[in-house]
């Protein structure tokens, strides 16, 4: 499997899933695909709302769980960028810079759309 953050998006990741859930594949994949596009969503306007309030535990929190979902689903720009954000905000008093991560972690959660409707 590659763990290349270079790529938008990791297939194998879809193939393990796939391989998990068996004869429900189908199925399992679209309805997880489908539950990431609606959580998403909300996590990255939390990330937004959290930053405006300088709320660094809801940063990291939001971040931790956006990070964990979309490296399940083969997101890796994605879940590299909520890694980064989740660290940084950690630290109490994040660098300059992380309100365009924040933005960049939305941008990545756009472009993935296409591809999980695809799948859902």
């Amino acid at each position: 499997m590659s763990e290349s953050t270079d790529l938008p998006f990791d297939i194998t990741a879809i193939e393990k899933l796939r391989k998990v859930a068996g004869d429900q594949a189908p199925g399992f994949v679209a309805e997880m695909a489908t539950l990431f596009l609606e959580e998403a969503a909300k996590q990255v306007a939390e990330l937004r709302r959290a930053f405006s309030a300088q709320d660094w535990k809801i940063v990291s929190r939001t971040a931790h769980s956006l990070k964990s979902s979309s490296a399940t689903l083969g997101l890796m720009q994605l879940s590299s960028t909520c890694r980064e954000l989740e660290l940084r905000a950690k630290s109490g008093e994040p660098p300059a810079g992380t309100d365009a991560l924040i933005a960049l972690a939305a941008t990545q959660y756009e472009a993935s759309v296409p591809v999980l409707k695809s799948l859902a």
